[in-house]
Protein backbone atom coordinates (compact mmCIF):
# COMPACT_ATOMS: atom_id res chain seq x y z
CA UNK A 1 0.00 0.00 0.00
CA UNK A 2 1.23 3.68 -0.80
CA UNK A 3 1.61 5.16 2.18
CA UNK A 4 2.78 8.48 0.92
CA UNK A 5 3.28 9.94 -2.74
CA UNK A 6 4.68 12.97 -3.61
CA UNK A 7 4.72 13.94 -7.15
CA UNK A 8 6.91 16.79 -8.80
CA UNK A 9 7.23 18.91 -5.05
CA UNK A 10 8.29 22.11 -6.21
CA UNK A 11 9.16 24.95 -3.38
CA UNK A 12 11.21 28.26 -3.93
CA UNK A 13 13.32 31.00 -2.46
CA UNK A 14 14.01 33.85 -4.24
CA UNK A 15 16.62 33.62 -5.84
CA UNK A 16 17.67 30.26 -4.90
CA UNK A 17 15.25 26.83 -4.99
CA UNK A 18 14.67 24.90 -1.79
CA UNK A 19 13.77 21.45 -4.07
CA UNK A 20 12.42 21.18 -7.21
CA UNK A 21 10.52 18.40 -9.07
CA UNK A 22 10.88 15.76 -6.25
CA UNK A 23 8.76 12.49 -6.83
CA UNK A 24 9.00 9.46 -4.54
CA UNK A 25 6.22 6.32 -3.37
CA UNK A 26 6.84 5.18 0.33
CA UNK A 27 5.27 1.61 0.87
CA UNK A 28 3.78 0.51 4.25
CA UNK A 29 6.95 -1.08 6.34
CA UNK A 30 9.41 0.76 4.13
CA UNK A 31 12.46 3.02 5.08
CA UNK A 32 13.44 5.19 2.80
CA UNK A 33 16.58 7.44 3.67
CA UNK A 34 15.98 11.17 2.49
CA UNK A 35 20.04 12.23 2.16
CA UNK A 36 22.34 15.04 1.34
CA UNK A 37 24.81 17.83 1.97
CA UNK A 38 23.49 20.43 4.59
CA UNK A 39 21.02 22.76 2.49
CA UNK A 40 20.47 20.66 -0.14
CA UNK A 41 16.64 20.61 0.36
CA UNK A 42 16.00 17.87 3.38
CA UNK A 43 14.39 19.90 5.98
CA UNK A 44 12.10 21.96 3.06
CA UNK A 45 11.26 19.07 2.31
CA UNK A 46 9.62 17.71 5.29
CA UNK A 47 8.41 20.93 6.28
CA UNK A 48 6.57 21.07 2.99
CA UNK A 49 4.82 17.41 3.62
CA UNK A 50 4.26 18.62 6.92
CA UNK A 51 2.01 21.34 6.58
CA UNK A 52 4.85 24.12 8.04
CA UNK A 53 5.71 25.08 4.58
CA UNK A 54 3.59 25.69 1.34
CA UNK A 55 4.83 24.14 -1.65
CA UNK A 56 4.81 26.19 -5.00
CA UNK A 57 3.61 23.26 -6.92
CA UNK A 58 3.53 19.47 -6.97
CA UNK A 59 0.59 17.11 -5.39
CA UNK A 60 1.07 14.99 -1.76
CA UNK A 61 -0.94 11.61 -1.03
CA UNK A 62 -1.39 10.52 2.10
CA UNK A 63 -2.25 6.60 2.49
CA UNK A 64 -3.77 6.65 -0.84
CA UNK A 65 -5.58 10.06 -0.68
CA UNK A 66 -4.39 13.40 -2.16
CA UNK A 67 -4.72 16.27 0.05
CA UNK A 68 -4.04 19.84 0.52
CA UNK A 69 -1.56 20.32 3.37
CA UNK A 70 -3.73 23.30 4.50
CA UNK A 71 -6.90 21.44 4.68
CA UNK A 72 -9.27 19.96 7.45
CA UNK A 73 -8.83 16.44 5.73
CA UNK A 74 -4.93 17.12 6.43
CA UNK A 75 -5.19 17.23 10.11
CA UNK A 76 -7.41 14.27 10.07
CA UNK A 77 -4.89 12.37 8.35
CA UNK A 78 -1.73 13.67 10.57
CA UNK A 79 -3.09 12.06 12.85
CA UNK A 80 -1.65 9.08 11.41
CA UNK A 81 1.70 10.31 11.51
CA UNK A 82 4.74 10.11 13.78
CA UNK A 83 7.28 13.26 14.16
CA UNK A 84 10.41 13.66 15.36
CA UNK A 85 12.48 16.73 14.81
CA UNK A 86 15.73 18.12 15.59
CA UNK A 87 13.93 20.49 18.66
CA UNK A 88 12.50 17.80 20.87
CA UNK A 89 10.81 20.62 22.92
CA UNK A 90 10.07 18.55 25.96
CA UNK A 91 9.05 19.98 29.63
CA UNK A 92 12.73 20.42 30.96
CA UNK A 93 11.09 20.39 34.67
CA UNK A 94 8.70 17.41 34.41
CA UNK A 95 10.16 13.82 34.39
CA UNK A 96 10.09 11.58 31.14
CA UNK A 97 6.91 10.01 32.17
CA UNK A 98 4.79 13.06 32.36
CA UNK A 99 5.93 14.37 29.43
CA UNK A 100 4.86 11.07 27.64
CA UNK A 101 1.75 11.74 29.51
CA UNK A 102 1.25 15.11 28.82
CA UNK A 103 1.73 14.32 25.30
CA UNK A 104 -0.16 11.54 25.03
CA UNK A 105 -2.70 13.08 26.33
CA UNK A 106 -2.95 15.51 23.42
CA UNK A 107 -2.52 12.18 20.95
CA UNK A 108 -6.34 11.43 22.91
CA UNK A 109 -4.78 8.78 24.98
CA UNK A 110 -5.77 8.70 28.75
CA UNK A 111 -5.75 6.04 31.75
CA UNK A 112 -4.51 2.54 31.47
CA UNK A 113 -4.14 2.69 27.77
CA UNK A 114 -1.42 5.87 28.32
CA UNK A 115 0.61 4.26 31.16
CA UNK A 116 0.86 1.11 29.10
CA UNK A 117 2.10 2.60 26.12
CA UNK A 118 4.51 4.83 27.36
CA UNK A 119 6.06 2.30 29.70
CA UNK A 120 6.56 -0.08 27.17
CA UNK A 121 8.43 2.76 24.40
CA UNK A 122 10.62 4.00 27.76
CA UNK A 123 11.58 -0.11 28.34
CA UNK A 124 11.98 -0.30 24.38
CA UNK A 125 14.31 2.31 24.04
CA UNK A 126 16.38 1.85 26.97
CA UNK A 127 14.67 4.23 29.38
CA UNK A 128 12.84 2.35 31.53
CA UNK A 129 15.36 3.60 34.42
CA UNK A 130 14.83 7.06 33.72
CA UNK A 131 11.27 7.58 33.62
CA UNK A 132 11.21 9.68 36.96
CA UNK A 133 13.97 11.62 36.03
CA UNK A 134 13.43 15.09 34.78
CA UNK A 135 14.37 15.84 31.26
CA UNK A 136 16.63 18.81 31.64
CA UNK A 137 19.46 16.08 33.56
CA UNK A 138 18.83 13.53 30.04
CA UNK A 139 21.98 13.65 27.80
CA UNK A 140 21.14 14.70 24.22
CA UNK A 141 20.87 10.82 23.21
CA UNK A 142 18.33 10.11 26.12
CA UNK A 143 16.69 12.81 25.22
CA UNK A 144 16.60 11.82 21.54
CA UNK A 145 15.25 8.16 22.35
CA UNK A 146 12.57 9.93 24.45
CA UNK A 147 11.73 12.31 21.42
CA UNK A 148 10.97 9.00 18.95
CA UNK A 149 9.16 7.65 22.28
CA UNK A 150 6.42 10.64 22.32
CA UNK A 151 6.47 10.08 18.16
CA UNK A 152 5.39 6.97 18.45
CA UNK A 153 2.65 6.85 21.41
CA UNK A 154 -0.17 6.75 19.24
CA UNK A 155 0.88 4.01 16.78
CA UNK A 156 1.26 6.00 13.44
CA UNK A 157 1.54 4.43 10.17
CA UNK A 158 4.42 6.75 8.92
CA UNK A 159 6.78 8.27 11.20
CA UNK A 160 9.23 11.21 9.82
CA UNK A 161 13.03 10.82 11.51
CA UNK A 162 15.23 13.88 11.64
CA UNK A 163 19.09 12.64 11.93
CA UNK A 164 17.67 9.93 14.69
CA UNK A 165 21.01 8.90 15.32
CA UNK A 166 22.44 12.19 16.30
CA UNK A 167 24.12 12.08 20.14
CA UNK A 168 23.69 8.39 20.64
CA UNK A 169 27.08 6.43 21.84
CA UNK A 170 27.33 2.78 20.14
CA UNK A 171 24.82 0.97 22.28
CA UNK A 172 22.50 3.45 22.15
CA UNK A 173 22.79 3.02 18.12
CA UNK A 174 21.90 -0.40 18.52
CA UNK A 175 18.75 -0.11 20.36
CA UNK A 176 17.87 2.82 17.76
CA UNK A 177 18.46 0.71 15.08
CA UNK A 178 16.97 -2.32 16.38
CA UNK A 179 13.38 -0.85 17.12
CA UNK A 180 13.34 0.83 13.97
CA UNK A 181 13.63 -2.25 12.14
CA UNK A 182 10.61 -4.17 14.78
CA UNK A 183 8.65 -0.82 13.48
CA UNK A 184 9.59 -1.75 9.89
CA UNK A 185 9.22 -5.21 9.76
CA UNK A 186 6.95 -6.43 12.37
CA UNK A 187 4.50 -3.60 12.88
CA UNK A 188 5.13 -2.15 9.12
CA UNK A 189 5.14 1.08 9.92
CA UNK A 190 6.75 3.19 7.35
CA UNK A 191 9.53 5.45 7.98
CA UNK A 192 10.94 8.91 6.22
CA UNK A 193 14.32 9.30 7.24
CA UNK A 194 17.47 11.66 6.94
CA UNK A 195 20.77 11.08 8.11
CA UNK A 196 24.54 12.14 7.66
CA UNK A 197 25.68 8.91 9.02
CA UNK A 198 25.49 6.66 6.20
CA UNK A 199 27.03 3.67 7.94
CA UNK A 200 23.66 3.56 9.81
CA UNK A 201 21.31 4.27 7.09
CA UNK A 202 22.86 1.06 4.96
CA UNK A 203 21.55 -0.90 8.07
CA UNK A 204 18.31 0.33 8.17
CA UNK A 205 17.32 1.38 4.37
CA UNK A 206 15.15 -0.28 1.97
CA UNK A 207 15.62 2.74 -0.65
CA UNK A 208 17.79 5.98 -0.85
CA UNK A 209 17.05 9.64 -2.47
CA UNK A 210 19.83 11.65 -2.61
CA UNK A 211 19.78 15.03 -3.48
CA UNK A 212 21.80 17.90 -4.20
CA UNK A 213 21.27 21.87 -4.59
CA UNK A 214 17.15 20.38 -4.38
CA UNK A 215 17.13 18.19 -6.85
CA UNK A 216 17.17 14.49 -6.59
CA UNK A 217 20.53 13.00 -8.14
CA UNK A 218 19.86 9.42 -7.40
CA UNK A 219 17.26 7.18 -6.17
CA UNK A 220 16.71 3.71 -5.84
CA UNK A 221 16.43 0.36 -3.86
CA UNK A 222 19.49 0.67 -2.09
CA UNK A 223 20.07 -3.34 -2.85
CA UNK A 224 20.18 -2.55 -6.70
CA UNK A 225 21.89 0.68 -6.46
CA UNK A 226 24.96 -1.11 -4.29
CA UNK A 227 24.73 -3.72 -7.05
CA UNK A 228 25.36 -1.20 -10.34
CA UNK A 229 27.57 0.59 -8.75
CA UNK A 230 29.49 -2.18 -8.01
CA UNK A 231 32.99 -2.98 -9.74
CA UNK A 232 33.26 -5.48 -12.23
CA UNK A 233 35.90 -7.92 -11.62
CA UNK A 234 36.49 -6.99 -7.99
CA UNK A 235 36.63 -9.96 -5.41
CA UNK A 236 38.09 -11.58 -2.81
CA UNK A 237 39.14 -15.18 -2.38
CA UNK A 238 39.65 -17.11 1.04
CA UNK A 239 41.89 -20.07 0.93
CA UNK A 240 42.05 -22.57 3.69
CA UNK A 241 45.55 -21.33 4.40
CA UNK A 242 48.45 -18.99 3.11
CA UNK A 243 48.66 -19.40 -0.37
CA UNK A 244 52.58 -19.32 -1.70
CA UNK A 245 53.35 -16.48 -3.69
CA UNK A 246 53.95 -18.48 -6.68
CA UNK A 247 50.71 -19.41 -6.45
CA UNK A 248 48.92 -16.26 -6.04
CA UNK A 249 50.83 -15.43 -9.17
CA UNK A 250 49.02 -17.99 -10.90
CA UNK A 251 45.71 -17.17 -9.91
CA UNK A 252 45.47 -13.52 -10.28
CA UNK A 253 47.25 -14.47 -14.18
CA UNK A 254 44.36 -16.79 -14.63
CA UNK A 255 41.34 -14.51 -13.20
CA UNK A 256 42.94 -11.36 -15.05
CA UNK A 257 43.88 -9.13 -12.28
CA UNK A 258 45.42 -6.26 -12.84
CA UNK A 259 45.80 -5.83 -9.29
CA UNK A 260 46.20 -8.21 -6.21
CA UNK A 261 46.64 -7.65 -2.58
CA UNK A 262 47.33 -10.86 0.06
CA UNK A 263 45.95 -10.19 3.56
CA UNK A 264 47.31 -13.84 5.71
CA UNK A 265 44.45 -15.56 3.98
CA UNK A 266 42.34 -13.69 2.09
CA UNK A 267 43.12 -12.45 -1.67
CA UNK A 268 41.70 -8.85 -3.07
CA UNK A 269 41.84 -9.01 -6.80
CA UNK A 270 40.77 -5.74 -9.43
CA UNK A 271 40.04 -7.85 -12.70
CA UNK A 272 39.51 -6.58 -16.53
CA UNK A 273 36.44 -8.81 -16.04
CA UNK A 274 33.78 -10.48 -14.23
CA UNK A 275 35.05 -13.02 -11.93
CA UNK A 276 32.76 -16.22 -11.57
CA UNK A 277 32.98 -18.37 -8.68
CA UNK A 278 33.51 -21.16 -11.09
CA UNK A 279 36.75 -19.74 -12.77
CA UNK A 280 37.86 -19.04 -9.43
CA UNK A 281 37.43 -22.17 -8.16
CA UNK A 282 39.20 -23.67 -11.38
CA UNK A 283 42.08 -20.96 -11.07
CA UNK A 284 42.44 -22.17 -7.41
CA UNK A 285 42.84 -25.78 -8.10
CA UNK A 286 45.25 -25.47 -10.97
CA UNK A 287 47.34 -23.60 -8.25
CA UNK A 288 46.76 -26.29 -6.32
CA UNK A 289 44.60 -24.06 -2.92
CA UNK A 290 41.65 -24.86 -1.79
CA UNK A 291 39.14 -22.10 -1.93
CA UNK A 292 37.27 -21.68 1.04
CA UNK A 293 34.89 -18.71 0.08
CA UNK A 294 34.23 -16.41 -2.75
CA UNK A 295 33.02 -12.92 -2.23
CA UNK A 296 32.06 -10.14 -5.23
CA UNK A 297 32.16 -7.02 -3.36
CA UNK A 298 29.16 -4.76 -3.40
CA UNK A 299 29.48 -0.84 -2.97
CA UNK A 300 28.77 0.58 0.42
CA UNK A 301 26.26 3.78 0.68
CA UNK A 302 29.14 5.98 1.27
CA UNK A 303 30.51 5.19 -1.98
CA UNK A 304 27.47 5.87 -3.79
CA UNK A 305 26.95 8.82 -2.36
CA UNK A 306 30.26 10.39 -3.22
CA UNK A 307 30.08 9.00 -6.40
CA UNK A 308 27.12 10.12 -7.54
CA UNK A 309 27.50 13.34 -6.43
CA UNK A 310 31.03 13.98 -7.97
CA UNK A 311 29.28 12.62 -11.08
CA UNK A 312 26.55 15.23 -10.97
CA UNK A 313 29.43 17.49 -10.52
CA UNK A 314 31.80 16.52 -13.75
Amino acid sequence: MEILKVSNLTRKFSPTTGVEGVNFTLRAGRVLAYLGHNGAGKTTTIRALLGLLKADAGEISYFGSPCDTASVEFDRLRRQVGVCLDAPGFYAELNALDNLRLFGGLYGLAGRELEARAAYLLGKLGLADAGRKKVKEFSKGMTQKLALARAMQHKPRLLFLDEPMSGLDPEARITMRDFLGELSEKEGVSIFLTSHDLNEVEQIAHEVIILEKGRVKLSGELAALKESFRKIGVCTLVFDKVPAPSAVAAIASALGACKRELDGRELSLDCEREVTIEAAAAACAKAGVKLEEFRKERATLEQIYFESLSKNEN
